[in-house]
């Protein structure tokens, strides 16, 4: 590619910034003849478990560096707990990627622990000191990391993951993400037992050791497909599921983005990748996509987040339109995506048409980091300033798996499969149905009879706080909009177990969302849990006898049915 014709200076990118890279005859305050320095660590901690430090060097291939000395200081609510020097004698580093992972034992330590870590390294520029990045502009601030008294919450058989992960698979001019060995080791810190990689399309068709060129017998996708599953031969209690995101086509010719999961064939896309001057047509479009992907898995990537109008210009990126998420053969759609943004009400409204039309699409939910498992660091103004904020953190959106055995690439399938799925921040729900003639539905699942027992259950802890509000919503197919059939408010407590009986006389799904309150949850937020739908069938009208006259009977959805609330966006 002749890169006086590259545009990728022109966009902001969500991920650890690639600095060495500048537009032909363009100045880049960026830019310095030093390696990328990094030290990141998870956003919080399973209770008992070490915090796993993680300090990454990029691109010292290019410009050798020795690391003297490195210093990690630890602190709570102003007051030092601990100095630590971690090397006995200085680190000469020449590899395009190095990365050590220190633990730091928590014994005592209880709530936000601040991390500042000092790297003193000697390379062309002479000595110098840095702490936590050696990003020019950016703030250089420490490490926050939430040391909480209980784990996640997790119901039986429930396991929670990140489906939208990139890799040190993903670097290219602007941008790379972290290397697959540590990120298992955070991971499993955060409490989580799997993630899906998903690295781009354009940047797997790349030779190894020039991302500026492709090379058709696809070297990265291979390694990448090899250590997958050289890492899951190591972790019995801890999977990553192999995956792709692809470029492809929208119903308008934009380019949008599809996660495919386990499938061992690479499908190109290249048209938002920046690689071709005004070039900007993938090779596929979403419904050759579907075609392409055999039998794995294929998820609508952050269906409805904002596109800046430069991405939209320069590389014809757009947003998932109603007919491609209506595509036979889709299994879910990504629309939390790091943040409760306009991004993720869009998709949830969209995601609720599809439902009340019948199609039976999964919500799931990732966070698309690039590493980021503390702070997001981006290109701010290109070859400017570094942006630092809070979102797309690795774990922060998570996705609820119940599986029937322990998390291997069958069972998390198999679930996918099922339905039986939630997304959440932090609390976990789940409910099942049972008809009169005592058959059970769980989540994704379908049970015929109008006459239905709920059993309803949601957990929290004192991290995310105790639980606001739980609600369930019905929906009837061919309705233009769902009710709100049960809500109980203000709970107040960090357990909630019910039973409910309801009479339906039209076919529909129900699901449900559980919210807590910002009061008393460790970041002062609201945190939430929403479930997938119990799909439900009515078959014959049976009599009614005098012990249900007090049954909620659903007939045609009004402003009056249900408990009076028509609250749809409870975040």
């Amino acid at each position: 590619m002749n890169d006086i014709l590259d545009i990728t200076w022109l966009l902001p990118v969500f991920l650890y910034a690639e600095t060495h890279y500048r537009f032909r005859y363009f100045w880049s305050y960026l830019r310095k003849k030093e390696p990328e320095i990094i030290a990141d660590a998870p956003h919080r901690i399973e209770p008992g478990n070490d915090i796993p430090l993680l300090m990454l060097v990029k691109d010292a291939h290019q410009y050798p560096c020795s690391l003297l000395q490195v210093t990690i200081s630890g602190s709570q609510n102003g007051r030092t707990l601990f100095q630590k020097k971690l090397l006995t004698r200085p680190v000469t580093i020449k590899k395009r990627w190095w990365w050590t992972v220190s633990h730091i034992p928590t014994r005592g330590m209880l709530g936000w622990v601040t991390l500042d870590v000092q790297f003193e390294i000697e390379s062309g520029n002479g000595r110098r000191i840095y702490h936590n990045d050696n990003y020019r502009s950016s703030s250089q601030k420490p490490l926050e990391i939430f040391v909480p008294d209980s784990p996640l919450p997790k119901l039986p058989g429930l396991h929670l993951g990140d489906v939208h992960v990139h890799s040190s698979y993903t670097n290219d001019q602007v941008e790379y993400g972290a290397p697959l060995e540590p990120s298992v080791t955070l991971s499993k810190a955060i409490g989580l037992s799997f993630f899906c990689v998903t690295d781009h399309s354009y940047d797997l068709d790349d030779e190894v050791s020039d991302y500026l060129r492709n090379d058709l017998l696809l070297p990265k996708w291979k390694a990448l497909l090899q250590e997958v599953a050289f890492i899951n031969r190591s972790n019995r209690k801890h999977k990553i599921i192999f995956g792709e995101e692809v470029s492809c086509r929208n119903s308008r010719g934009e380019n949008i983005h599809f996660l495919l999961y386990g499938k061992n064939k690479f499908v190109p896309g290249s048209g938002d990748s920046a690689e071709r001057w005004l070039r900007n047509r993938s090779e596929y479009s979403a419904r050759d996509v579907l075609a392409e992907r055999g039998t794995g898995k294929a998820v609508a990537a952050h269906p409805q987040e904002h596109v800046p109008l430069l991405q939209k210009l320069l590389l014809g990126r757009g947003a998932w339109t109603r007919a491609d998420l209506q595509l036979a053969g889709l299994t879910g759609t990504q629309f939390l995506n790091g943040q409760l943004g306009d991004g993720f009400e869009r998709g949830k409204k969209e995601w609720v048409r599809l439902l009340l039309s019948g199609i039976r699409i999964l919500a799931l939910a990732g966070n698309d980091a690039h590493g980021n498992f503390n702070r997001f660091r981006q290109i701010g103004i290109p070859f400017l300033r570094i942006a630092e904020h809070d979102r797309q953190i690795f774990g922060r959106m998570r996705t609820g798996l119940f599986l029937e055995s322990s998390p291997s690439e069958k069972s998390i399938f198999s679930a996918l499969q099922k339905g039986n799925v939630i997304i959440s921040d932090g609390p976990v729900a789940t409910f099942s149905a049972v008809n009169d003639l005592g058959a059970t539905a769980v989540l994704g699942e379908s049970i015929v009879g109008g006459m239905l027992s709920l059993h309803v259950t949601a957990l929290s802890s004192d991290e995310f706080g105790a639980i606001r509000s739980v609600r369930i919503y019905c929906g009837l197919i061919g309705r233009n909009r769902e009710e709100l059939i049960y809500l109980e408010k203000n709970v107040g407590s960090l357990h909630f177990d019910r039973s409910m009986r309801f009479k339906f006389l039209q076919a529909g799904y129900l699901r449900m969302e559980v919210i807590t309150s910002p009061q008393t949850s460790f970041d002062k937020k609201p945190h939430f849990s929403l479930t997938n739908p119990v799909w439900f069938t009515c078959g014959s009208e049976p009599k009614k006898s005098p012990s249900e006259e007090g049954l909620k009977t659903i007939r045609i959805l009004s402003r009056s049915s249900a408990s009076g609330a028509r609250d749809s966006k409870p975040f």
